[in-house]
């Protein structure tokens, strides 16, 4: 399905009937990331699997892209969606940039908020080792005119040590889903991701269940920066998966799955956990 707002047509699609679960992806990737996952909880929930903006099949109409693609655009971009669906209330779960565009919609739109899954998406904003790196990026991109060598270098780093001694085809996939982002898209995400704002400070507001799942393989969110989000969050749980990258739901879907489906069906479709959150706040 299509959506059209803000110059992109946004996609997105659902699998599964049950309460609703919005599942959002990393950069460079797009909604297929988590089939793996989503197909393993499609018996009991109704997912929806979105493209964020500049991602798979959510391309500007005609383009060009002006950048930066924010949070906050990407946040509007899911409650458009949501509306379209007609979704009211929903829990949601994000894995990098989908972390880190949850924090924002938390914010925005906490009402629509059921519960979270924050998986490898820290809380914290860049450093400015971090702005130098990705500004490093971006300027040899647009020298060569190319993304090539820059995807491969991402697949590299963001898929874990383990999955790629083990599981060859992981980082194959993901490097498959990153051919759809076009230079200008990259830019513009990449920018975005520069500017996004520290999201420590929200962690304390937030006061539906919480989940966070870090890979001990991660460099991008490593563990004692995803840690954070239970010591701020009341009541969050916290798993650590010691042999997963940053693309931990690719790289482990049963185990992702898993944890992810325990915490939805205890803490999101129980009637009696709903109504005991309800009665506490």
């Amino acid at each position: 399905m299509f959506l059209e707002r803000d110059g992109f047509q946004l996609f997105y699609t659902t699998l599964g009937n049950g309460p609703d679960v919005v599942l959002l992806h990393p950069t460079p990737t797009h909604h297929a990331f988590w089939l793996p996952v989503a197909r393993l909880l499609a018996d009991r929930y109704r997912l929806t699997l979105v493209d964020l903006r500049g991602h798979g099949q959510s391309i500007a109409v005609p383009g060009p892209i002006a950048a930066p693609i924010t949070m906050q655009q990407l946040a509007e971009d899911v409650h458009a969606i949501l509306q379209a669906l007609k979704i009211g209330r929903a829990a949601f779960a994000g894995c990098s940039i989908g972390s880190y565009v949850l924090y924002e919609y938390w914010r925005r739109f906490p009402e629509q908020v059921a519960a979270l899954v924050l998986t490898c998406g820290k809380p914290q904003p860049d450093t400015e080792e971090n702005r130098e790196r990705r500004r490093e990026w971006m300027a040899a991109a647009q020298r060569t005119g190319g993304l090539a060598k820059f995807f491969g270098s991402m697949a590299d780093t963001l898929v874990g040590a383990t999955a790629q001694r083990e599981q060859p085809a992981v980082r194959a996939a993901a490097r498959n889903m990153m051919s759809s982002v076009t230079l200008d898209a990259m830019l513009a995400i990449q920018q975005g991701l520069a500017i996004r704002p520290d999201s420590v400070p929200t962690l304390p507001t937030i006061d539906v269940p919480v989940c966070a799942i870090a890979g001990g393989e991660d460099q991008s969110s490593t563990p004692p920066e995803m840690r954070v989000i239970a010591d701020k969050v009341p009541g969050a749980e916290f798993h650590l998966l010691q042999d997963a990258g940053h693309y931990a739901p690719l790289e482990q879907p049963e185990r992702v799955a898993g944890l992810i489906g325990k915490f939805l069906d205890e803490q999101y479709a129980s009637p009696e956990k709903i109504r005991a959150r309800r009665e506490a706040h």
